[in-house]
C-alpha cells in the first residue's frame, strides 16, 4: 500500500469515526486534493460527487481562503418586506433611546422575526436612512413652557397602572393615551370630555404621551371600540388589594345618587339625597377602606338598587379575593334590612356595625327600656357634649334571634322616632362607648364621596342607557360608567397616595387643595432622546417637593408611555424669579 491509498484510508476512518459536518468534510476535500489524491478517490472516501468537489476546488482557488466562512451564506441576501421595514422606521422614532439589537428583539418578539443587526443596517443604508438614528435624537431635543406640570409628580403611581392598560387593552391601539387622558381630566376637575376642544396647552398633552392632546372624537371613538371585558379586566387588575391580603379589614359601603336628566327615556329611579326629591338617577357602590383611606371596589347599578343587597354582594365578593383575617363592615341605615344581616352574621369573619331604621315596631321596643339603662358618655366628636346611650337588645323582621343595639337617646327632639339613634351589631364583646367611635369613622367615606363630586366631578358620568331605546324596559348599561367611574376612583387612590408621600401636615388636605399646591403649576419641559426634565416656576411651597423628587432623580425612572424617557425633576431659584417677575412688572 503506498502513501496516498494510506492517506485516503486514514480520511475515510477520521469521517466515518466523528459525527458529520459539512466543514469538516470539506476540509478533508482540500487535504486529499493538496496531497494529489485523484478527484474520485477523493469523491468516494467524502461522498460527494465529482461535480461538488470540482466546486468546493474553485471555489477555494477563486477566494482569498475565507470561503469557508462564505459556504454559510447560501442564496440571495436576506431582504425586509417593505411592510416590516415600515414598523422598523416607527420603532425607532417612537423609541430614541433604542438601538439596532433593540430593533432585531422587537422584531423577534412582535412579529418572531429572526433578523440579524448586520441585516438591518444594510436596510437602512439602502434607503438612506443609516443616520435615521442620529436624526430622531436630535429632533427629540425641545423646550416648551407649559401649564399642567405638575402631573408628573404622579408618574411614578401610574407607571404600574400604564403596564396595567396594556394588559388589560392588549390589541386596542391608542388605549394608554385615552385612559391617560380620562384620568387627567379627572385629577385637574376637568369635567366633560368635550371639553378637550377647548385645551390646547401642551402640557396636557405630554403627560398623555402625545404631542397634542387627544381630541374629542378620537376618544368617543376609543370608548366605542372598547369591549366590556376589557374594563373588567382593567378593573380587576388595578384594584388594590395586594396591601389587605390575609390581614384585618375594615370597610365601609355606601351608595352616591347620580341624577338623570333625561325625559325621552323611562329608567328607574330614587330620592336624591341632597336635593330631596325622587328623580330618575343612576346609584354608585364603592367598597372604602376605612384605615388607609382607599376606594377598593365599585359597582354601578340603576337607581332602584338598594344597599343591603348590593353590600352583601360586594362583602362577598371582597372576601373571596382578599381572604382577609376578619372583616369589619360599617353601613348606613340603607343597608338596615332583617333578612341580609341574618346572612352577614352567617358569614365567618365578618362583624358589622348598621345603622338601624327607625319604623314603628322598633320604636316601641326602646320606648320600653328603662332609663336605669342609660348611661352618659363624653361625645367622640366634641369632648364639651354628653350623650345618653343604652347596651339593649331589638327584635327585627327577618333576624330569628335579638340583635345587640347601641342605642343613643336625645330627648330634645320633638318627634318619638326621632330622639332614638340605633346602631346594629353583632360584636358582643367590645364595650359601648368603643364601637360608637368606630362607628363615627364611616363619616371618612361620606367625606370621599364629597372630593370625588365636587373635586374629581363624580357626577359627570356617560350615559347608562340609549339614546333612542327600541324597547319599553331599558336595559342598563353600565359599561362606559364602570371605566369612567372608576377611573375617578384610581385618581382619589393615587391623589392619596402622592399626598402621603408628603410632611405630614398636607396629609388631611383635600384632593382639590392638592392639586391646586402642587399639580396644576406651571414649568418649563425640557427633552432629549434619554430625559424629560421637568423645570418648575417658582412657588411657595415649592421646598415641600424636593425631597419628593430627588427620590424620583435617584430612581431613574424611565416613562413607558413617553418614549421610554427618564423623568427628572429641577426648580427654579427664587433670586431667577424675582429677577423674571421684576422684568415683567418693569414699565
Amino acid at each position: 500500500m503506498n502513501t496516498k491509498e494510506m492517506i485516503a484510508d486514514t480520511v475515510s476512518d477520521f469521517l466515518e469515526s466523528n459525527p458529520p459536518s459539512r466543514w469538516i468534510r470539506w476540509i478533508m476535500v482540500l487535504f486529499l486534493l493538496f496531497c494529489g489524491i485523484p478527484q474520485k478517490t477523493v469523491a468516494s472516501v467524502t461522498n460527494y460527487t465529482d461535480r461538488q468537489i470540482r466546486n468546493i476546488r474553485d471555489k477555494f482557488e477563486n477566494s482569498n481562503g475565507d470561503f469557508l466562512r462564505e459556504g454559510g451564506k447560501r442564496g440571495r441576501k436576506k431582504k425586509i418586506k417593505k411592510r416590516i421595514f415600515g414598523r422598523i422606521v416607527k420603532y425607532i422614532v417612537d423609541h430614541p433611546r433604542s438601538t439596532l439589537k433593540d430593533v432585531a428583539a422587537y422584531l423577534k418578539d412582535e412579529y418572531k422575526l429572526e433578523v440579524s443587526v448586520k441585516t438591518i443596517e444594510r436596510e437602512l443604508e439602502e434607503y438612506d436612512l443609516s443616520d435615521l438614528f442620529m436624526l430622531v435624537r436630535k429632533k427629540e431635543k425641545r423646550t416648551v413652557h407649559v401649564n399642567y406640570a405638575g402631573g408628573w409628580l404622579l408618574a411614578p403611581f401610574i407607571a404600574d397602572i400604564v403596564k396595567k392598560i396594556r394588559q388589560a387593552y392588549d390589541g386596542l391601539p391608542g388605549s394608554v393615551e385615552a385612559i391617560l387622558t380620562l384620568f387627567f381630566l379627572s385629577v385637574f376637575g376637568i369635567e366633560r370630555p368635550f371639553h378637550l376642544e377647548d385645551l390646547s396647552d401642551p402640557g396636557f398633552a405630554i403627560l398623555t404621551g402625545r404631542n397634542g392632546v387627544l381630541s374629542r372624537t378620537t376618544l368617543f371613538r376609543w370608548v366605542k371600540k372598547c369591549r366590556k371585558s376589557f374594563v373588567l379586566r382593567f378593573y380587576d387588575l388595578t384594584r388594590p388589594l395586594s396591601d389587605f391580603v390575609g390581614k384585618k379589614l375594615k370597610i365601609s359601603i355606601d351608595e352616591h345618587v347620580v341624577a338623570r336628566w333625561t325625559r325621552k327615556v323611562k329608567i328607574p329611579g330614587t330620592k336624591h339625597p341632597t336635593r330631596g326629591k325622587a328623580m330618575k338617577a343612576d346609584k354608585l357602590f364603592y367598597v372604602f377602606e376605612l384605615t388607609k383611606k382607599r376606594l377598593l371596589s365599585f359597582k354601578p347599578q340603576q337607581g332602584n338598587a338598594t344597599l343591603a343587597n348590593t353590600a352583601l354582594k360586594m362583602v362577598k365578593e371582597l372576601i373571596s379575593r382578599v381572604k382577609p383575617k376578619s372583616v369589619r363592615l360599617i353601613m348606613d341605615a340603607g343597608g338596615c334590612k332583617g333578612s341580609v344581616i341574618a346572612r352577614m352574621r352567617k358569614i365567618e369573619g365578618l362583624s358589622f356595625l348598621v345603622r338601624g331604621v327607625r319604623q314603628r315596631n322598633q320604636v316601641k321596643q326602646w320606648k320600653k327600656v328603662p332609663k336605669e339603662e342609660y348611661k352618659e358618655y363624653t361625645d367622640p366628636g366634641d369632648p364639651k357634649k354628653r350623650i345618653i346611650v343604652a347596651d339593649t337588645r331589638t327584635k327585627i323582621k327577618g333576624c330569628k334571634e335579638t340583635i345587640r343595639t347601641i342605642l343613643i337617646l336625645n330627648e330634645k327632639e320633638k318627634k318619638e322616632k326621632d330622639k332614638f339613634y340605633p346602631i346594629y351589631t353583632d360584636d358582643e364583646d367590645i364595650p359601648v362607648f368603643d364601637l360608637l367611635v368606630e362607628y363615627r369613622s364611616r363619616q371618612n367615606h361620606e367625606l370621599c364621596y364629597r372630593v370625588l363630586t365636587h373635586d374629581l366631578s363624580l357626577d359627570a358620568l356617560p350615559k347608562s342607557y340609549p339614546l333612542n331605546p327600541k324597547a319599553e324596559k331599558v336595559q342598563f348599561r353600565d359599561k362606559h360608567v364602570m371605566l369612567v367611574g372608576w377611573i375617578k376612583a384610581l385618581a382619589f387612590n393615587i391623589l392619596g397616595e402622592f399626598k402621603e408621600s408628603l410632611d405630614k401636615k398636607y396629609h388631611k388636605m383635600t384632593a382639590g387643595t392638592i392639586v391646586r399646591k402642587f399639580l396644576d403649576r406651571p414649568a418649563t419641559i425640557k427633552t432629549t432622546a434619554d430625559e424629560i426634565v421637568v423645570k418648575f416656576d417658582y412657588f411657595r411651597e415649592c421646598n415641600a417637593l424636593k425631597e419628593y423628587c430627588d427620590k424620583i432623580n435617584q430612581s431613574n425612572l424611565e416613562i413607558s408611555w413617553f418614549k421610554d424617557k427618564v423623568l427628572r425633576f429641577e426648580f427654579e431659584s427664587e433670586g431667577a424669579f424675582k429677577k423674571r417677575k421684576s422684568f415683567l412688572s418693569a414699565g
